[in-house]
């Protein structure tokens, strides 16, 4: 059992529900794919609802492959886990509804499936297949747009760079 904030426990998530969301937050904040072309300070998350559909993909083809082999979970928990890891709200969200929707049926439309099979046998013995991310890494997609400078702070900051002693 796990303590949260208000107090409340919430169980933690069985093995195989930790490896395969263990992945999923490695594919979704820790897919970083920089070339010549895209350098890494340009490159942005696979995010559940982002243009590349990778994201999502791997939302629900992990939550279909689990549910394939008959794994039941509890969606509240996983998003108290995922907001514990760090997940930004809409990704928390996208995850509630994915994960609600197919354990009720629902067909979602998605790419092809990032996870091998391979993947999903070690999460049934309770192994993630990636590397735990270290810390999320909050990128420009991430981050809310912060207000412009003031008038007063860029003359001053302007004042100080060209200040000649």
């Amino acid at each position: 059992m796990s303590r949260d904030d208000e107090g409340k426990t919430s169980p933690d998530p069985a093995p195989v529900l930790l490896a395969a969301m263990s992945d999923l937050t490695s594919l979704v904040y820790d897919s970083h794919i920089s070339s010549y072309l895209r350098p890494r300070h340009l490159t942005t998350h696979f995010h559940l609802d982002g243009p590349a559909t990778t994201g999502r993909a791997a939302c629900v083809s992990m939550f279909k492959s689990l549910k394939h082999f008959g794994i039941e979970w509890e969606t509240a928990v996983l998003c108290d886990w995922a907001t514990q890891r760090g997940w930004v709200e809409k990704d928390v969200n996208l995850l509630r509804e994915f994960g609600n929707g197919i354990q009720l049926g629902a067909r979602f439309h998605t790419g092809p499936d990032p996870f091998a099979r391979s993947s999903v046998q070690s999460w049934l013995r309770g192994e993630s297949t990636r590397r735990a991310p270290r810390r999320l890494k909050i990128m420009s997609c991430c981050r809310k747009a912060a207000a412009p400078p003031s008038r007063a702070e860029t003359k001053a900051r302007s004042s100080a760079l060209f200040r000649r002693e």
